[in-house]
């Protein structure tokens, strides 16, 4: 339907189904903010352990480094908006407030010619001129988001994988081994791996490297030397941490440090 895509930031206004045969998007996390105003489709939306049916109006916000994907019912037209932009294009004001933010916003169809005015913008402007005004525009979206309130998803009884999801964030910096997780919880290593991969759609270990990456190129980011950054993450040998970075991300932590103004090491 339409699309802009330009250095760090994209913008599409899309029409599909689901590309695989299992009816799932690609699961992932990204190092960048992503905005989903949803129209139309039967789709279940998955962020971290969390599921929601969407309905037209809902408005999916996925933070940086969060996993997610879609279920989608391919018999059905999966009609969005899809804004991606980069954490550093986010003031510091509204960076802080956006951790706040939960993963689901209900009737949000206010908002949607905020995303209108950018398809129109296209018919005028490119490059770096559209670039800044989709942008001003996505900014203006979460800050308006941020007098909504998220939608409040039926509370669970905690799971296995929940509660290792938990313990991963907040001991990100520490080693983080299948063996290790299992004593954490209690729980032998089998029992962990096939419990996680069972809710989440990915294999615990998978999860935690991305994370450790994502965790790493935000330090990068702000001005963290990248050796620094993967001993940090507790990444022993750096020619690992190199190649698992590039792997995740596209791209060399050097080229990261560069892009912020840095110059190598």
């Amino acid at each position: 339907m339409f699309s802009f895509d330009y250095r760090d930031v994209s913008f599409a206004h899309k029409l599909g189904f689901a590309s695989s045969p299992k009816d799932e998007f690609h699961k992932h996390m990204h190092h960048f903010y992503e905005v989903i105003y949803f129209e139309r489709g039967n789709v279940q939306f998955h962020i971290e352990g969390l599921t929601r049916t969407l309905l037209p109006g809902d408005i999916v916000f996925i933070q940086p480094g969060q996993f997610h994907f879609a279920s989608v019912d391919r018999e059905v037209d999966y009609q969005r908006y899809v804004c991606k932009i980069p954490e550093e294009a986010l003031p510091p004001h509204l960076r802080e407030r956006a951790l706040k933010f939960g993963s689901f916003f209900a009737s949000c169809e206010s908002l949607a010619p905020l995303l209108e005015d950018i398809e129109e913008f296209s018919k005028q402007f490119e490059g770096e001129d559209m670039r800044s005004l989709a942008i001003c525009k996505i900014i203006e979206l979460l800050i308006r988001l941020c007098d909504k309130e998220s939608i409040r998803l039926e509370e669970k009884k905690e799971s296995v994988a929940q509660g290792l999801v938990n313990y991963i964030e907040e001991h990100l910096r520490e080693p983080l081994d299948l063996e290790s997780l299992a004593d954490a919880f209690h729980y032998s290593p089998s029992y962990v791996a096939t419990s996680f991969r069972k809710e989440m759609h990915v294999s615990l270990i998978s999860y935690v490297r991305g994370k450790k990456i994502m965790a790493a190129h935000s330090l990068i980011l702000h001005g963290m030397k990248p050796s620094e950054a993967a001993a940090l993450m507790g990444f022993g040998d750096y020619s690992t941490f190199y190649r698992t970075y590039q792997k995740y991300l596209g791209t060399a932590p050097s080229v990261t440090k560069r892009s912020n103004g840095e110059q190598d090491e």
